[in-house]
């Protein structure tokens, strides 16, 4: 009996004995595994900022532009500073200050020189690549030259819609071609329909 306990006994240390190296390095492995774990953890989260980083789009634009119209009664010189915004890749949203210098002949052959100004909101959608629609809402202020009064003025609204082409010149520059058609045209408005609009821009 006492030979089976000793049997035993040597046989539980001797276990014991093999066991603990084979432990220890299971542990070394456990550990060394969850650290290249964390480490390639720490890697992801470094690299994938990286791969998810996006193109920056410029959603700020400014730009305007010069025109003028002439016919035989009426003549004008035109600057329009814009600002605008992109709210998606489709969809633009902008303001236009216009400033005009006229000149203009009566039906008797009295002629005017006037400045006119005013401002406009505009929004644009791009259906096709580059080309877009566009509707405008201007409030300007005109000289009344039916008044008595040669200082007299008035204001008058044009509600304009057509078409456009933007172009990209390089960078984030660009250049736009608008043909609107004025469906709030009245005798004292500065334009004849429709009216083409070439303009600059660049975004920010």
């Amino acid at each position: 009996m006492k030979k089976i306990q000793y049997a035993a006994f040597l046989f539980a240390f001797g276990l014991f004995i093999f066991s603990s190296p084979l432990q220890a390095q299971y542990q070394n492995l456990t550990k060394s595994d969850s650290a290249k774990t964390h480490e390639q953890v720490g890697q992801v989260e470094r690299i994938s900022p990286s791969k998810k980083s996006k193109k920056k789009v410029n959603r700020i634009f400014f730009g305007g532009g010069i025109g003028g119209g002439y016919s035989t009664y009426n003549s004008y010189i035109q600057i329009t500073p814009i600002v605008g915004y992109r709210l998606t890749q489709k969809i633009q949203i902008g303001t236009r200050l216009t400033y005009m210098h006229q000149w203009y002949q009566d039906v008797y052959g009295k002629k005017y020189n006037s400045d006119i100004y005013g401002g406009s909101l505009f929004l644009r959608y791009f259906f096709w690549k580059l080309l877009y629609v566009q509707t405008e809402y201007e409030i300007l202020s005109v000289p009344d030259y039916y008044s008595a009064d040669a200082n007299a003025t008035r204001t008058i609204n044009s509600l304009f819609a057509g078409l456009g082409f933007m172009q990209q010149i390089g960078g984030s520059s660009f250049l736009t071609v608008s043909v609107l058609y004025n469906f709030l045209d009245d005798r004292y408005s500065p334009y004849s329909n429709p009216l083409i609009r070439v303009g600059f821009g660049v975004g920010l």
